[in-house]
């Protein structure tokens, strides 16, 4: 055999410490071997070889997070950490092109899973994608009274003069981030998707909110 038998069973063993999920139903077969049992995530049993990337590989499961919106970060970033360094593409240089070429394809898809999970909106948008369910891009569905507030907002920010009152504006925007998080945890809790949607546009435009008032605070401290 060309592959080495030692190397893989080291993955294998790394990931099976830390209890990532078996691959999703819809992997057919290893691409070398055929060989389809689908015990664990990234190699396969038989040959030792790295997988294929099934379709619609899901987020939750690719870093072993149970599919709800609270989530522990502390867990996620581990769990981050073993599957990139299970498939690290450095670690496939020496075998053949198609090796390398899956090992640069998870690990991309591992960062992906990652930034999506790891954030607040997207975390949100993306289990409203699983339940079939896209935010547009115009946000039309949103109320006119919160829009109206959201303009108040950024007129108070565009009309702060210092660096006080731009910390005030942001500390009561932070606080209904704060709120609106927790709303949205109860939201996805109770399946009340079109809740959630309309949480994680108002999330949105508040934490756009947070982002102008660091700028302009980065403005005030080079002038």
């Amino acid at each position: 055999m060309m592959f080495s038998i030692p190397k893989y069973i080291t993955h294998w063993k790394l990931i099976n410490k830390f209890n990532l999920r078996t691959l999703s139903n819809s992997f057919k077969g290893c691409w070398k071997c055929n060989h389809s049992e689908t015990s664990n995530n990234f190699f396969c049993a038989s040959c030792g070889v790295i997988r294929d990337i099934p379709a619609n590989e899901d987020f939750f499961d690719l870093l072993n997070q149970r599919k709800q919106f609270k989530i522990d970060l502390p867990k996620l970033t581990q769990h981050f950490h073993l599957a990139q360094n299970a498939v690290h593409p450095d670690k496939f240089s020496q075998t053949s092109d198609k090796e390398k070429d899956l090992a640069s394809k998870w690990s991309s898809l591992i960062n992906k899973a990652f930034k999506t999970l790891s954030k607040t909106t997207d975390r949100g948008k993306y289990l409203l994608k699983l339940n079939g369910i896209v935010i547009s891009e115009d946000n039309s569905t949103i109320d006119q009274a919160f829009l109206l507030k959201m303009i108040e907002v950024n007129e108070s920010v565009d009309e702060a003069e210092t660096t006080n009152e731009l910390e005030t504006i942001r500390n009561n925007v932070a606080q209904d981030i704060d709120e609106l998080t927790e709303a949205l945890e109860t939201f996805f809790d109770v399946k009340d998707m079109e809740a959630a949607k309309q949480a994680i546009i108002r999330l949105k435009y508040l934490q756009n909110i947070v982002e102008t008032i660091k700028e302009k605070k980065l403005r005030f401290s080079l002038t």
